[in-house]
């Protein structure tokens, strides 16, 4: 099993690939784990289920390196808890 963040062996063994490390390594940390312990597909979604309350946390520092277009400046709004009637404003822009 492959994807962008991690690969899984023959023998469900699973390592992190750069970007993954790049992308979790801080985003587990904050939730007190060291993603060098997990070593299973099982591991992993343990891990993901302990850190859920850091996911927007995450999802804000990731945020920043998005590209600033109308597009993305309706996702920031959107998902970032601003008024509606800003989020049907952006929406009518990018319209």
């Amino acid at each position: 099993m492959t994807n962008h963040v991690y690969l899984i062996d023959s023998d469900g063994n699973l390592r992190f690939t750069r970007k993954g490390l790049d992308e979790l390594t801080s985003y587990f940390a904050n939730s007190g784990i060291d993603i060098k312990t997990i070593k299973t597909l099982d591991d992993y979604y343990k891990a993901r289920k302990e850190a859920a309350p850091m996911f927007m946390d995450m999802l804000v520092e990731r945020s920043n390196r998005w590209s600033h277009n109308s597009e993305f400046d309706l996702l920031r709004t959107a998902l970032f808890d601003h008024p509606d009637d800003e989020v049907k404003r952006k929406l009518r822009i990018v319209e």
